[in-house]
């Protein structure tokens, strides 16, 4: 509800010509679209009492929600870190709703992503760090695009005149994309070794075979 509520309201007072410009927005649309999906699954489990219907739909959905998970808790390192050292004092946020939009989008997004990740389940296999890095890369090719037909660089720091140091920039922003998912993997790491230690967590003997479970229905459902 929160990210619904964030979302409409950057959407209404931002200038609708460059709202789908921004790294920022379209990481919280990220966020927002994550939230929704992770709420339809929470209920469909619930009405199931099972993970069945994320073996019986289409597989390109369940590789779209781990691209999408692996996006968002990067992004959301990604989008704190660079604003917070590098935009905020270019920042033209002066009324009561940008400030509340600002630390929204800039903030709280980030604590909204760690208290997901924290109360999930989900795993981060080192090779899906190719998924934010790629789309950080198609971000910066953006930001050529928006040059080129508008005659400006969306964020200054991205600004090719510069030069070497502009190539630095870019660099950068891929070392912190590619650090920041490893440091998610990490908090997954940590995460799941306090709930083995607290009981909580189930073991691989037992994964493994909920697994086979799942793929014996799995396959009786297509011969059926």
């Amino acid at each position: 509800l929160y990210s619904t509520i964030v979302l409409w309201t950057d959407i209404g007072v931002t200038d609708s010509g460059k709202f789908f410009q921004f790294f920022t927005s379209l990481t919280y649309i990220g966020l927002h679209s994550y939230l929704i999906t992770s709420c339809v699954n929470h209920f469909r489990y619930i009405r199931n009492k099972n993970m069945d219907f994320m073996l019986n739909q289409p597989a390109v959905l369940n590789y779209m929600y781990m691209y999408l998970y692996s996006t968002v808790i990067t992004f959301n390192i990604v989008t704190p870190v660079v604003y917070w050292s590098l935009l905020y004092g270019s920042s033209t946020a002066n009324t009561t709703v940008t400030v509340w939009l600002n630390v929204s989008v800039h903030a709280v997004s980030f604590f909204l992503m760690i208290f997901d990740v924290i109360m999930n389940r989900m795993k981060t296999p080192i090779r899906m760090v190719v998924f934010p890095l790629i789309t950080i890369i198609l971000f910066m090719f953006l930001a050529f695009i928006v040059y080129a037909c508008n005659g400006y660089w969306i964020y200054g720091f991205l600004d090719w005149s510069q030069g070497g140091k502009a190539a630095l920039w870019y660099i950068l922003v891929g070392i912190i994309c590619v650090v920041g998912y490893f440091f998610q993997c990490l908090i997954h790491w940590f995460r799941d070794f306090i709930a083995r230690k607290s009981g909580r967590a189930v073991s691989q003997e037992e994964l493994n075979d909920t697994n086979e479970v799942d793929h014996a229905k799995l396959e009786a459902s297509e011969i059926a």
